[in-house]
């Protein structure tokens, strides 16, 4: 059995390399309004067509569940465009028939001239529940 200046050192180190850790993670950061407006003319036209696509029925899937708990997509306000290593994401907050002020992500990877959508996330709380 450990006595307890064992576990407490053994807690410490724990919470130091956590720490450190964090430190080491690249933030996310807000980019320049040249570099968003660039990013924005690849970026509006996927997101527009993602979201009409749920009300169409082109994403049967994830259209079954976003629909039944927010209602069909209605309008979107303006982005965030922030950059965390190789990745731009575009931030929008969305409005839906049940619902508004849904986050919705959409992530790119930097420097992809065939500007993929590499990450979608939807988040509400009706859709927690």
């Amino acid at each position: 059995m450990m006595g307890l200046p064992r576990v407490l050192s053994l807690a410490v180190l724990v919470i130091l390399v956590g720490v450190s850790t964090c430190g080491c993670m690249s933030q996310e950061t807000v980019v320049s309004d040249e570099e968003k407006a660039r990013v924005l003319e690849y970026a509006d036209p996927i997101a527009d067509n993602v979201l009409l696509g749920f009300g169409e029925g082109n994403y049967t899937m994830y259209r079954e569940f976003v629909t039944s708990r927010l209602g069909l997509y209605v309008s979107r306000d303006n982005p965030v465009v922030t950059e965390r290593g190789e990745y731009i994401t575009v931030t929008y907050r969305a409005n839906f028939e049940r619902e508004d002020g849904v986050a919705l992500r959409f992530v790119f990877r930097k420097g992809d001239e065939s500007h993929q959508l590499s990450g979608l996330w939807f988040d509400s709380p009706m859709l927690r529940s």
